[in-house]
């Protein structure tokens, strides 16, 4: 085995990435009708600048590429070095002990790397079936934190609207700013509630409420969303929800917009008003050119689920996230 050590430019250009990638059995996970080709030239070529890419070259050809990547973002929200795996794919689809040893000694030479440039913690999102990845990266020490799943809507099937239940839901406002980012700061980092991924890891805990805080804020300056509706009662702000316009381009990600935050007050759960934000919102989307909208949610979360289904949604696919922290190893 020869481990192979690239830039992010170099791994956009090579011909061997691309084929790996190309080959990938999940690539398209969750999108039907998506090109590989297409697919894994954007993966490669959207790589970070900062990113650094590894390669395991075994029986003449590569069998697994990875690449991670600094977050200066959630490293200064944190105060500690994260950074985040951006590329994980190999050349066999299901578990076998070979394959999965050849995953862990990789990953091993990409942690001692992050390690080197004075990362602390790493996290890895692979696609729910790819049990390979999975056990490889547990096999190293990673830790799972978060299954996930997506959920989509045709917005064409989108029923008429539910009774609004006393509240409305409305843009936001500058007078809104303030409450929207108090319930951002609680409403995904109450573990009995939520069980945020950020809340679960002790070692982010308390980072957790200034981590939704910030996202918040940069949701109503524009860069994290595109819209903020905000569920009104009693003339104040009780829920949100934030939206990302469909990106355009070819492919069935270019016409799917996506719902990103989403809360509403505890005081108003449990009587239809997330029904209703809900509502508004993916018509939101819809007068935007949106064809069809996503939303990732944790596997938990079974009001959210429902009300997606009651819409007449569908599931599209999971995930799962781990965590690894340096000093485990």
């Amino acid at each position: 085995m020869q481990v192979i050590s690239l830039s992010a430019a170099e791994a956009g250009s090579s011909r061997r990435a691309l084929e790996l990638v190309k080959g990938f059995a999940f690539l398209c996970e969750g999108w039907p009708g998506a090109d590989p080709a297409r697919e894994a030239e954007d993966w490669l070529r959207g790589l970070p600048g900062d990113a650094r890419v590894w390669a395991l070259s075994a029986s003449g050809g590569w069998r697994w590429l990875l690449a991670w990547q600094p977050l200066a973002f959630d490293s200064k929200v944190f105060g500690r070095g994260l950074g985040r795996l951006c590329l994980l794919a190999h050349h066999q689809k299901w578990p076998q002990s070979k394959a999965r040893e050849q995953g862990r000694r990789l990953l091993a030479e990409l942690v001692a790397d992050a390690w080197g440039e004075g990362v602390e913690g790493l996290w890895a999102r692979v696609p729910a079936r790819d049990l390979l990845s999975a056990q490889a990266l547990e096999a190293c020490g990673f830790k799972l934190y978060d299954p996930g799943v997506e959920w989509e809507m045709d917005l064409a099937a989108l029923p008429a609207p539910p009774p609004d239940e006393g509240a409305k839901v409305r843009p936001w406002r500058k007078e809104d700013q303030k409450p929207l980012l108090d319930l951002a700061s609680r409403a995904f980092c109450q573990r009995e509630d939520y069980a945020d991924r950020f809340a679960l890891d002790p070692r982010l805990r308390e980072g957790c409420p200034s981590l939704y805080r910030r996202w918040m804020a940069n949701s109503l300056a524009g860069s994290q969303a595109d819209q903020v509706l905000v569920l009104e009662q009693g003339g104040w702000a009780q829920g949100f929800i934030t939206l990302r316009k469909a990106p355009g381009g070819e492919g069935p990600k270019g016409a799917c917009g996506w719902v990103v935050l989403n809360a509403i007050s505890p005081v108003l759960r449990g009587k239809g008003h997330y029904h209703r934000l809900l509502w508004a919102g993916l018509a939101w989307l819809r007068a935007q050119g949106a064809l069809r909208a996503r939303v990732r949610t944790k596997a938990s979360q079974g009001a959210v689920i429902r009300a997606w289904a009651r819409l007449g949604a569908r599931p599209a696919g999971a995930d799962l996230t781990f965590h690894y922290w340096m000093e485990q190893s």
